[in-house]
């Protein structure tokens, strides 16, 4: 394939090399999973290799010769796909293994991580750690792709637009050539490849330090919202931080973006980075507030596992939050420098970079198999008396945590009765015959769809007062929301109300009658926010299409208790929505 003059891929090799990727994934995701069903690790291990190495390839072609970026990516393809088919095998089926969120969290975190230091080891002379290759390369890889798939994705607009003015005059030649399966995938690769060749070609125009110029440019306003949070914190209290579902998300998702914007203050080097003025005063203060962040957001997982125990979500989320603790350690104690407090940081992303692959890849072994770690967990929690059986998790043990799920069941089954509640047997029997997560949660419960329906017509307050739910309506629930509901409502408000309300109200003025708003809250998830509109064959359920207003999801106890009051309105606007304790609702028509 043919090189430009310097040495680099030039625009045919490009070309070909997107066209081989496209052609590689029609094959693997488009033509084998039907020959291959049998054979499924085999091909998941062709798919993550392809994946991993045609996107390594096209990442490290601008920087690397074509030769020396083909080995590169297929050095680190082989062992990747190793790894994801290994960690495969903590399932029965790779279908199972595809629907754990960890495994794709790791393999991404490997694909995106592995490039640079192997540009950097990879090129003539250079050094696997030389911190100014690995900052450039990964900067200009983000630009580069991005850059490509826009391309992308504008010439498949203009294909389509192409398509309908010749559907305009009856020629069908577009259709029919994208009627052909490989043809898209083609097509995909071929662009991108060009587009890469194209943007590498015009880097002096298209430079990452455009990227970095704007993200400094967010600091001080990243810092002073940060430092709002910090301040406004012990205010608002520090348990009301860590009730919520995504606190920790939101935490971690700050922390590592503040370790974004801090990183393109530092630059490559001394020479090139910003020096003093606003963004470097700004950089160097977020630093010392990045800890507090880490260590809020290890707290709200600490939390979580402390109440409900570990699974693999929360184990990959401990991770994370160590991860951010170790950037936050490491930028604080950078900030404190006089003088070179760029130069600490740079070692420190070096170093974390190095902890983040290392831990991506432990992942995908037994050493922190997420699986195994949360089974036992959950195992010893029932064990030593601090969950009992009706309220662990059987069914995620079972059908969600692979062959760790099973064995932990194994061990559940195997306890004798003064280990644990004497229950279990019967909880056990009752997940084997459960068809479904409802039937098995009614099931073990002891209770029956009727059962909860007659608890639901005591239990469910309706407004406006005296107003009663149709004929039907309860009937016409399905079980698993009639089960929601039931146990929202066993619950107490702050205001002693039931954590339940039902609201008649016409929320669409095209159809006669009312429709039914409910919400609830039930216990240690997000509340249930609901609207009932009639049709001819019952009831459709909508989610609020408007929120005006707070959040009604933030304190959905204080909504629920001015509902139960009357303290609602209806206010008309194209259609109604109803107004509660400073919100707004809106259902759609």
């Amino acid at each position: 394939m043919a090189e430009a003059a310097d040495g680099q891929p030039g625009r045919w090799s490009f070309g070909i090399l997107g066209g081989v990727a496209g052609l590689a994934a029609w094959l693997m995701f488009g033509l084998l999973p039907g020959p291959m069903a049998g054979l499924a690790r085999l091909h998941l291990f062709l798919s993550v290799f392809g994946t991993a190495f045609f996107v390594a390839a096209l990442a490290m072609a601008g920087a690397l010769r074509l030769g020396r970026a083909l080995a590169a990516a297929a050095l680190m393809a082989l062992p990747m796909a190793g790894l994801v088919t290994w960690a495969s095998l903590r399932f029965d089926t790779v279908s199972g293994a595809l629907d754990d969120i960890v495994a794709p969290a790791a393999f991404a975190a490997l694909l995106v991580l592995a490039p640079p230091f192997l540009i950097s080891g990879f090129s003539p002379g250079g050094r696997w750690l030389d911190y100014r290759a690995l900052f450039t390369r990964s900067w200009e890889i983000m630009v580069r792709l991005a850059a490509a798939w826009l391309f992308v994705g504008l010439v498949w607009g203009i294909l389509f637009l192409s398509n309908a003015l010749f559907g305009l005059v009856g020629l069908q030649a577009i259709d029919w050539l994208l009627d052909l399966r490989p043809v898209p995938y083609l097509l995909s690769g071929v662009t991108l490849g060009l587009a890469l060749a194209v943007v590498g070609e015009r880097s002096e125009y298209l430079s990452p330090e455009l990227v970095l110029g704007l993200f400094r440019l967010l600091l001080p306003v990243v810092l002073a919202v940060v430092a709002v949070f910090l301040l406004a914190l012990p205010l608002r209290g520090i348990g009301h931080l860590f009730g919520g579902l995504s606190a920790a998300s939101i935490l971690l998702a700050t922390a590592f973006g503040s370790v974004t914007l801090i990183s393109s203050v530092a630059d490559a080097g001394e020479e090139c980075r910003p020096r003093g003025g606003l963004a470097e005063g700004s950089a160097r203060l977020l630093a010392l507030l990045l800890p507090v962040l880490a260590a809020l957001a290890g707290t709200a997982v600490a939390m979580r596992l402390g109440q409900y125990g570990a699974t693999p979500e929360r184990v990959l989320a401990a991770i994370l939050a160590l991860l951010a603790l170790g950037y936050g350690l490491g930028y604080a104690a950078s900030a404190l420098r006089p003088r070179h407090w760029a130069v600490g940081v740079r070692r420190v992303n070096v170093a974390m970079a190095l902890t983040a692959m290392v831990l991506a890849a432990g992942l995908l072994t037994p050493l922190l198999d997420p699986q195994r770690i949360s089974a036992s967990d959950q195992v010893a929690r029932y064990a030593a008396g601090r969950v009992p059986a009706e309220q662990l998790d059987l069914w995620t043990l079972g059908h969600d945590w692979g062959r760790a799920g099973q064995a932990a069941l194994a061990r559940l089954a195997a306890m004798p009765d003064g280990s644990g509640d004497e229950g279990m047997d019967r909880q056990l029997a009752t997940l084997k015959l459960a068809a479904s997560r409802s039937d098995f949660e009614m099931a073990r419960r002891g209770r029956t769809l009727v059962e909860d329906r007659n608890r639901l017509v005591g239990t469910l307050p309706v407004r406006p007062e005296g107003a009663v739910l149709p004929e039907g309506f309860i009937a016409g629930l399905r079980p698993w929301e009639v089960r929601q509901f039931s146990e929202a409502c066993a619950l107490r408000t702050a205001g002693g109300n039931p954590s339940c309300v039902a609201v008649l109200a016409d929320l669409s003025g095209d159809r006669p009658g009312d429709e039914i708003l409910i919400l609830a809250q039930r216990p240690g998830e997000g509340p249930l926010l609901r609207a009932y509109f009639p049709e001819a064959s019952g009831y459709s359920m909508r989610s609020p299409d408007y929120l005006g207003g707070a959040n009604p999801y933030r304190d959905a106890g204080a909504a629920i208790d001015a509902l139960i009051a009357g303290r609602y309105e209806l206010r008309p606007m194209r259609l109604n929505a109803v107004e509660v304790e400073g919100r707004t609702l809106f259902f759609g028509r």
